[in-house]
């Protein structure tokens, strides 16, 4: 498990090792407790960003993944999260808000959606749970931005999205699951870059007020 991740089970509350067991969870318990960590992840981080403890209640209160006026729709404002991360949250929202509401979906599979998907749905469904290796997808069609170092620029090769569609298919529940750790890294990346620049702002103030 990544360091990141581990360290974001501490600042937000949840037991050390909550993000490794949620694989081993049934089907409906995993979509119900990856969005309570995402609810919290994205939480802890407009918090962090915003530094304003009076307004803590009002963000923990908001929505996730309300296109308008949710935490998403904020993080999208701030500049603090990237659309394919954004995009992993919103469709796992979707999913989410297809089970909570009947006790019967207990006996959810994912297996049995994806099974149900044609191809075009497949390919959304592996391009959307899997950011990270959809922004390498998008370089290597020259879709994307070159940001990424030379090391991880290799893995690009040999690489397209039938790989995805394969592994999303065989066990969609351990693929939504890896890509979930890629979105929780990226929002704790994303507190180092919102104290960055929050600093740049203080800078700029205080080199303001001095001229």
């Amino acid at each position: 498990m990544d360091n990141r991740i581990i360290d974001l089970e501490k600042n937000i509350g949840v037991p050390p090792g909550f993000v490794e067991a949620l694989v081993n969870e049934d089907d409906w318990s995993f979509i119900i407790k990856l969005h309570a960590l995402f609810e919290a992840a994205c939480t802890h981080l407009l918090l962090f960003h915003f530094n304003e403890p009076g307004i803590a209640i009002v963000i923990s209160r908001l929505e996730l993944s309300d296109k308008a006026k949710g935490k998403l729709a904020l993080l999208k404002g701030a500049e603090l999260l990237g659309n394919d991360d954004r995009a992993f949250i919103s469709k796992l929202s979707e999913l989410r808000n297809s089970l909570v509401h009947d006790v019967t979906n207990t006996e959810y599979s994912l297996i049995g959606l994806v099974e149900s998907f044609n191809s075009n749905q497949l390919t959304k469904f592996a391009r959307t749970f899997s950011p990270f290796e959809a922004r390498l997808l998008e370089i290597q069609e020259g879709k994307g931005l070159i940001t990424e170092e030379k090391g991880i620029l290799d893995l690009r090769q040999n690489y397209d999205i039938n790989t995805l569609k394969i592994r999303a298919k065989k066990n969609p529940k351990e693929y939504i699951w890896h890509g979930a750790q890629a979105v929780l890294a990226s929002i704790v990346d994303n507190l180092a870059y919102s104290e960055y620049r929050n600093w740049q702002k203080a800078k700029t103030v205080l080199f303001e007020s001095e001229a």
